[in-house]
């Protein structure tokens, strides 16, 4: 994707510790984003009857063998859950349905069938044009590779029950409400677990800045009404770290504040410094710094938000 390539050239994302994190009935195995290579987003792991309910898997091999770690101590993988597309959430269905065959697969089967169609298959194009460019790092080349190969297995990314539509899901005794979204992608799933009131948004909050390459902004601001809406104590965003109400609050007021930016006609560095003053309160070293979060404000500013041709075909607003 295009951040990858803002992360490549300028260096940017440290990654991030990889060590689980959580509570008792939940654990985080946090994403990563390190120079020159592609990210893992982050993964949940709740505790249920008889087993566990993955939330995302991760790209590198690496984050989905914690993924598995972490849901083994808990019983196994009863059921894998996916809140978009993207490889950096997906990739790792592959081994986990590899080790637990019979675990039920739950995301957007419609956005997903697109993605593998278009924008999925476009990248391997790009992909394996950039495997043959002597420039590209040894590492990034490797999880070029690794993109390859998962595009190339996509039938097994599919799901064996979609969800286009808002339901309450029971897995093992656990109730999960499942929220439907146009936002960040033509098909995100975002989950409010009742008993631990946590929320699990996937790319609908990222960190260090929204990562807008495939996004419905407009739609994406107005998601935030939902979220908030929703009496969680706790968010585990898509990438960095774990966010309390009113951090998704200043999150949501930062990001509506950037698209009215981009809307006028103050210069990018503007629009991107501001983003970049707004969400620092919400950085740590899992999250990225304030220069990594105005590079990649100003980038989006300059090639999605100011560029009509950026515009997703599903995207009406």
């Amino acid at each position: 994707m295009r951040r990858t390539i803002l992360a490549c050239c300028l260096g940017l994302i440290a990654a991030c510790a990889s060590a689980p994190a959580g509570k008792p009935g939940w654990s985080l195995i946090p994403g990563s984003f390190a120079p020159q290579r592609q990210p893992d987003g982050n993964s949940v792991v709740l505790a249920a009857e008889g087993g566990a309910i993955v939330v995302d898997t991760g790209r590198h091999a690496a984050h989905t063998a914690q993924v598995i770690e972490a849901a083994k101590a808990r019983g196994g993988v009863l059921a894998i859950i996916n809140t978009h597309w993207h490889l950096d959430h997906t990739s790792g269905n592959i081994a986990l349905r590899e080790a637990y065959p019979s675990a039920a697969v739950y995301s957007n089967g419609a956005a997903l069938n697109e993605a593998l169609s278009g924008f999925l298959q476009r990248g391997l194009v790009n992909n394996r044009r950039a495997l043959a460019d002597p420039a590209t790092p040894p590492g990034l080349a490797e999880d070029l590779r690794g993109d390859i190969a998962t595009v190339e297995q996509g039938e097994k990314l599919r799901p064996t029950l979609t969800f286009e539509a808002p339901r309450m899901l029971t897995i093992g005794g656990r109730r999960i409400e499942v929220h439907t979204a146009k936002a960040a992608s033509a098909g995100d799933l975002w989950f409010y677990d009742l008993k631990e009131r946590l929320l699990i948004s996937g790319d609908l909050v990222t960190l260090p800045a929204p990562f807008l390459d495939t996004a419905c902004p407009e739609a994406w601001r107005a998601e935030f009404r939902s979220i908030l809406g929703t009496p969680f104590t706790q968010l585990i965003p898509g990438h960095g770290r774990p966010m309390s109400r009113s951090d998704v609050e200043a999150y949501r007021d930062a990001f509506g504040a950037l698209l009215d930016c981009a809307k006028g006609a103050a210069a990018p560095a503007v629009c991107a410094a501001g983003w970049a003053t707004s969400a620092a309160p919400l950085l740590d070293a899992s999250s990225g710094d304030v220069g990594q979060a105005e590079a990649y404000a100003r980038y989006y500013v300059e090639n999605v938000l100011r560029n009509p041709q950026a515009r997703q075909s599903w995207c009406q607003s």
